[in-house]
């Protein structure tokens, strides 16, 4: 491989102007990478990291971006033969005396970096999430839920619907999902958001929501599927199912591919996303340092 420097940018703005292109190239495995640095422009976000490992004819071999009260962010892992690059980025992320919620990053670069960055500041880490990233290019309608979807629509959120609900099954995916639990009124101002920008959906079964989905992360190719959730008194009877297969026939509409991450440990969410046509892309972990 070429010879590597670590090239440092002032904020998001630059560090897509000059990288956006080549993050497209793996658009899925750099999406969070993508997206994050967006959001955080046009939120004209103060401070952070943005950073990216380049060979001498300015290829990008990795990145990391980050903002104050954020994940650090990784980017794909690149050609064969990057590991140089991971350890080069991790050990110049140890000198900026940062603090991050968490590493997150899809393998094996993000393990390489993690084990870098660690031994550069004289820390440990744990694996605080492993998950399956999968990526969908045709649904499939399973036998089981073809019941359902005849009886149940998918229709998206409104304002008027039941915010104080939906606010509440957000919180439960988040401490299902072990992620930061928001507040009440946190989790009542990001479902409100969602639905007035149309990337909320709910399930409805005998006119009432039964579980609910969302769209994240609409890139050049692609977009992603979060926050899918059904309460407790309404499993067991195929409604997340028949909810995402309609959910991602109706993205792939617009979208060559639509991708999710499922926790490992939930085999039940892992099963019904193969059943729908999603097939495992490759592993994410979250990190944390200790």
């Amino acid at each position: 491989m070429n010879d590597l420097l670590v090239k440092e940018y002032p904020g998001p703005g630059a560090f897509l102007d000059e990288l956006l292109l080549q993050l497209e190239e793996h658009e899925l495995e750099n999406g969070q990478v993508i997206s994050k640095s967006k959001l955080w422009h046009q939120n004209n976000a103060e401070g952070g990291y943005y950073a990216a490992v380049l060979d001498n004819n300015s290829n990008l071999i990795y990145a990391a971006v980050w903002t104050p009260g954020s994940y650090l962010w990784l980017s794909s892992s690149g050609p064969d033969g990057c590991e140089d690059a991971q350890v080069k980025l991790a050990k110049h992320a140890a000198t900026q005396a940062l603090s991050w919620t968490g590493i997150l990053g899809c393998e094996p670069g993000a393990t390489r970096f993690v084990e870098a960055y660690t031994t550069a500041l004289e820390k440990s880490y744990v694996v605080h999430r492993s998950m399956t990233t999968y990526r969908l290019s045709n649904v499939n309608i399973p036998d089981q839920c073809r019941d359902m979807i005849s009886r149940g629509v998918l229709r998206p959120a409104t304002v008027d619907d039941d915010m104080q609900m939906l606010a509440n099954w957000y919180i439960g995916f988040n401490e299902q999902c072990l992620m930061p639990i928001p507040s009440e009124e946190e989790a009542i101002k990001e479902i409100t958001f969602r639905a007035r920008i149309g990337f909320l959906y709910l399930w409805i079964l005998d006119e009432k929501p039964i579980s609910m989905v969302c769209k994240v992360r609409p890139l050049k190719y692609g977009c992603s599927v979060a926050g899918v959730y059904t309460p407790k008194e309404s499993r067991g009877h195929g409604c997340a199912t028949a909810m995402m297969a309609v959910f991602s026939e109706h993205l792939r509409k617009d979208y060559d591919y639509v991708s999710l991450s499922a926790d490992n440990n939930n085999l039940t969410s892992n099963y019904i996303y193969q059943q729908v046509g999603y097939e495992k892309y490759c592993i994410t972990n979250d990190y944390r340092i200790v």
